[in-house]
């Protein structure tokens, strides 16, 4: 996660590294801080893999800062991630907002359609939070505390409105890459 919001910030434009540090910590640090201690030791491994450079760049006020560029080889590594993202960044809430976050440096938008029908598609998936003694599965009408049955109505809005969203995204992306959607499938016109 860390690695794709790296790239995803620095395709937008350089950054130096305390500029890169507060973006990722306000998309995705408000779950997982961002230490320096994790930060820089992975900007160092993209840049030892050729996937960003550092330049030197007049400082606002004092010093020179040290600018973090994306190269090609970045960009690339970025829109694979992009493209086929592991099956953890579809299904993990936080990991998929940084994925959602950066879709749009993916060109081609049947390959953001099937990123966002990936999604879909687990989404369609019924949600099982709570269980019995046995391993049984509670249906929500059954549980007995409120902050529970509130939980799984909470749940289930966000999921039905994310639905929407994607049904209308999937629809706008499949439609100007020239697909249609023909009983369930989408086929070329």
């Amino acid at each position: 996660m860390l690695k794709m919001a790296i790239l995803g910030f620095l395709r937008d434009f350089p950054l130096h590294g305390y500029d890169l540090k507060n973006r990722v910590a306000a998309l995705a640090g408000h779950v997982r801080p961002i230490a320096d201690g994790t930060l820089y030791p992975t900007i160092k491994k993209l840049e030892e893999a050729g996937c960003l450079t550092r330049r030197t760049a007049p400082g606002s006020v004092a010093a020179p800062r040290h600018m973090l560029e994306i190269t090609q080889e970045g960009t690339d590594q970025l829109r694979r991630w992009l493209r086929n993202p592991e099956p953890v960044f579809i299904t993990d809430d936080n990991k998929w907002y940084v994925l959602l976050a950066f879709l749009h440096h993916l060109d081609n938008p049947r390959e953001q359609s099937i990123v966002l029908a990936r999604r879909r598609e687990y989404l369609d998936q019924p949600t099982q939070l709570f269980y019995d003694e046995q391993g049984r599965p509670v249906p929500p009408e059954q549980l007995d505390s409120p902050f529970r049955k509130g939980l799984m109505q909470i749940h289930r809005s966000v999921n039905l409105n994310e639905i929407d969203w994607l049904d209308g995204q999937i629809a706008e992306l499949d439609r100007r890459a020239g697909y249609t959607v023909a009983h369930g499938a989408a086929e070329r016109s």
